[in-house]
């Protein structure tokens, strides 16, 4: 059975980069549409990164790869495109960079955190004595020829979010002022360091893209001095940021839109029919922007859209319960700031929200619960496979009409030992829209429509 493509577009002007409002768009769709065309260009640079995982939706696969190898580039557009992998323990999806210049061959290629809730991109840097450790080395960055120091005097220094100026820091090949950068996280984690720049490496090896990049160019990232934060595990080492202000990728980058399709891994049950397939975080002309507008305001450097209802219902199509109200808020003034948030796993909802649709989901599913084994207090699994929870639905309601229904995989994840299910959604401080509502969810950013500022 296909999986259900639902669209949901962010519409953001130029100016809403810096500071305003910002607009977002929604388009449902029960029904993949396999080998569809790339969206028309508009003469704007257009790359695309593969997002790379385990599915066996061979509809998704053959569309996803036939818009990468297909997508014809104008005079002025890049194309690009980028190995880009899940990483089942943790919900992650990461994107592949080689950042230096000098012979491919020679500068090792790295794994980071795309993330919509943050504007500067970062990776770890030698030394890192106090940072977390994961299967790859931090950058020794002054080893490449191509790599400078952010001075006080730049404007990205001068303008960004969380840097600031000074003369008395101690970093590796630095002789004059330095930018600095911290940033906190909503998990209480925090990352500092230097801002320097350096060329960002994109490749296009997948899809018949060849061994050669589609994406270099220098840009001004972090280089982490001291790091304790849940975006370096196993494999990722940073973070791309993707969110709001003159820092991030897609500023620096100067293109017009970007968006985003992330799959679901495959249920363990299936595991023997697992094979590697491809989606793409997606750039410029490559971008698919299309759908419902919602308004969107800026939260600091974050997307952030009026969550207006939350609505609970168990059954399937033939027996299906009339939908419970757990949250409801028609007035606009009084309706709850969700960020859209790609670096964050769960979707997070406040308790007075998230208490009461806890018990309703405890007291219908009458699983046995049992302790998450990632030892996160927030996460509620029970003995169970996918099937115990595939009739339980929770469906959001945003300003504008647009909903969001969560249900099976969007809603809950799967141990990987197949005994148990987690609930995807948790309890906390600030409602954010994490990726696992956002799987087999296209995600537009349109960066140019003035009629949404």
């Amino acid at each position: 059975m296909p999986c259900r493509s639902l669209h949901l577009i962010l519409v953001v002007s130029i100016a809403a980069l810096i500071s305003g409002d910002v607009a977002a768009i929604r388009e449902r769709e029960r029904e993949p549409v396999a080998g569809a065309a790339p969206p028309p260009g508009d003469g704007r640079a257009g790359f695309s990164l593969p997002v790379v995982h385990w599915r066996t939706m061979a509809e998704v696969v053959e569309e996803e790869i036939q818009l990468a190898a297909n997508a014809t580039a104008s005079a002025t557009e890049q194309k690009f495109v980028v190995p880009f992998r899940h990483r089942r323990r943790y919900s992650l999806y990461l994107v592949q960079l080689r950042i230096g210049g000098g012979a491919a061959g020679r500068v090792p290629s790295r794994y980071v955190l795309f993330d919509t809730g943050s504007d500067l991109s970062w990776t770890q840097c030698v030394p890192c004595q106090r940072c977390n450790r994961g299967y790859y080395l931090p950058l020794n960055a002054i080893k490449s020829g191509t790599y400078r120091h952010l001075s006080c005097e730049d404007p990205l220094c001068e303008h960004g979010t969380g840097t600031q100026c000074s003369m008395n820091y101690v970093s590796p090949g630095a002789t004059d002022d330095l930018c600095l950068f911290r940033r906190s996280y909503g998990d209480g984690s925090k990352v500092s360091g230097y801002v320097g720049s350096d060329i960002f490496r994109f490749g296009n090896s997948i899809a018949g893209g060849g061994d050669g990049y589609s994406f270099e160019q220098p840009v001004a990232f972090g280089c982490a001095m001291y790091e304790s934060t849940s975006a370096v595990r196993e494999y990722s080492t940073g973070i791309l940021g993707l969110g709001i202000g003159p820092l991030s990728f897609v500023a620096q980058a100067g293109v017009n839109k970007f968006s985003y399709c992330a799959l679901s891994p495959e249920r363990n049950d299936l595991r023997d029919e697992w094979r590697k397939t491809t989606s793409y975080l997606r750039f410029g002309d490559h971008a698919v922007t299309s759908g419902m507008r919602i308004p969107f305001k800026q939260d600091g450097y974050r997307y952030a859209i009026s969550l207006k209802s939350v609505t609970y219902r168990r059954g399937g199509r033939i027996d299906q319960q009339q939908p419970v109200p757990i949250f409801l808020r028609e007035e606009e003034a009084e309706q709850l700031p969700m960020l859209v948030d790609s670096g964050s796993a769960l979707i997070w909802l406040p308790s007075v929200i998230f208490d009461p649709l806890l018990k309703r989901i405890d007291d219908e599913i009458a699983l046995v619960r049992v302790s998450d084994p990632t030892s996160n207090p927030n996460i509620n699994c029970y003995f169970g496979d996918m099937s115990d929870v595939e009739a339980v639905s929770v469906t959001l309601g945003f300003n504008g009409g647009a909903e969001l229904e969560l249900f099976g995989d969007t809603l809950f994840t799967e141990g990987s030992a197949g005994s148990y299910v987690c609930l995807g959604v948790a309890g906390g401080e600030q409602a954010a829209l994490g990726m696992i509502a956002q799987r087999n969810t296209n995600v537009g950013y349109d960066l140019s429509n003035r009629d949404y500022f």
